[in-house]
């Protein structure tokens, strides 16, 4: 059985190659229902491809991944049904430009989703009201600081109200001030009971908030445990060195 503990998402032997480089090296991961899993490691080890691999914006090369108990990698599968219980935000905001902030949220409630403009303002007002921007509903995207823009974009992605949110180094573009109101509306998710994968290099964050730490180098699972006894006792040499280089 794929997924005999429950898990809402289960990746099994996933491996992901772009031409002769092996980006994903054989990924077994398991996440269950109000997890916050936390995906750290160097630049270039994989986590961002992984991450594009639940929601398969990435095909993995070879393996399966499980969502809510089906193999989504089934050719099968309605991969836009499916993506809309996924919410992604990415390091780049992805706002259209010229559109205001309540009609970047609309658009793919009205378009994906079938709302009528009303019910899909109404749901935009609520989710911009959840990241606090309530004020900005009429602002441009180049009117806003990044961290407002990367506001918006998370609110556009919970208005889809998904069950899973994967967040792909959704602060390494913002000024270090900035930093902070992102990551406050992600801790506010968790305590919410939200499903997270985040990939981060904010290891405050992840000591803080996460259930799991996923610690990737090479395309591998170096280590992955309880994110404050990992932190605590990293038990393989390569995770030591990182450890000594950010911490």
């Amino acid at each position: 059985m794929p997924n005999p503990d429950g898990s809402i998402v289960h990746l099994d032997g996933i491996h992901k190659w772009f031409g002769d480089n092996h980006v994903l090296r054989g990924i077994d991961l398991a996440l269950q229902e109000g997890d916050v899993q936390v995906v750290v490691g160097p630049s270039g080890g994989g986590k961002s491809t992984l991450l594009r691999c639940v929601n398969l914006l990435e095909l993995p090369s070879s393996g399966h991944v499980w969502f809510d108990g089906r193999d989504i990698t089934d050719i099968r599968t309605d991969l836009n049904r499916v993506r809309t219980h996924i919410g992604m935000v990415f390091q780049s905001f992805n706002l259209f430009p010229h559109m205001r902030a309540l009609r970047n949220i609309t658009l793919p409630l009205e378009k994906v989703l079938g709302l009528s403009s009303a019910e899909a303002e109404e749901r935009a007002r609520d989710q911009l009201a959840r990241v606090k921007l309530s004020e900005k509903a009429d602002a441009y995207p180049g009117s806003l600081s990044g961290g407002q823009q990367q506001r918006v974009a998370i609110a556009r992605a919970l208005a889809m109200r998904p069950r899973l949110m994967l967040f792909d180094e959704v602060t390494s573009a913002l000024d270090p001030e900035l930093v902070g109101e992102v990551l406050q509306v992600m801790k506010d998710l968790a305590a919410e009971g939200m499903t997270m994968v985040v990939v981060t290099h904010e290891m405050g964050f992840a000591r803080e908030v996460g259930t799991r730490l996923v610690f990737m180098d090479q395309g591998v699972i170096v280590e992955e445990g309880e994110p404050r006894q990992v932190f605590a006792n990293p038990r393989t040499e390569r995770l030591q060195e990182f450890f000594g280089e950010i911490l």
